[in-house]
């Protein structure tokens, strides 16, 4: 009976440890899927300074469909970034046309050294990097939209 109990003690905490291990990547899964089924629209914008007053950020591009949508989440790892103090590049906002006060924003900064986003869910703060795919997408719709 004890050795049952001592067995049964170990299986419960073996699967609380999974899990308080796997609650981040379950918390960006959630997101995503958040994301996914209530998204319309992402829009992309470049910052084109120091985002002073009066100056507004350039949209760059707009997706409406699905896959493209999918596409730029797939930008998103699960793999915790430091919260940098470096400013932003640009943000991406995940707009629904069913409902036009759902605005998601997600901050992020293609910088050497500062590549990450950042985005608010369930009223926490998550600050990710940027995959490598994502991270020439951006840099390359940058260079084509700002540097013209």
């Amino acid at each position: 009976m004890k050795g049952d109990a001592m067995k049964r003690i170990i299986i419960y905490l073996g699967i609380l440890l999974i899990l308080l291990a796997g609650c981040d990547t379950s918390i960006d899964y959630a997101m995503k899927m958040y994301m996914r089924d209530n998204a319309d629209r992402v829009e992309i914008l470049f910052n084109t300074g120091q985002n002073n007053k009066g100056m507004k950020p350039i949209l760059a591009q707009t997706f409406m469909d699905r896959e493209n949508i999918e596409r730029v989440l797939s930008f998103i790892t699960t793999k915790p970034a430091e919260f940098y103090k470096c400013g932003y590049s640009g943000e991406i906002i995940f707009l629904s046309d069913a409902d036009s006060g759902t605005t998601e924003r997600m901050k992020f900064n293609i910088e050497l050294g500062c590549e990450h986003i950042v985005y608010m869910f369930n009223r926490e703060l998550y600050s990710r990097q940027i995959s490598k795919k994502g991270l020439e997408f951006l840099r390359e719709l940058y260079d084509k939209v700002i540097k013209k």
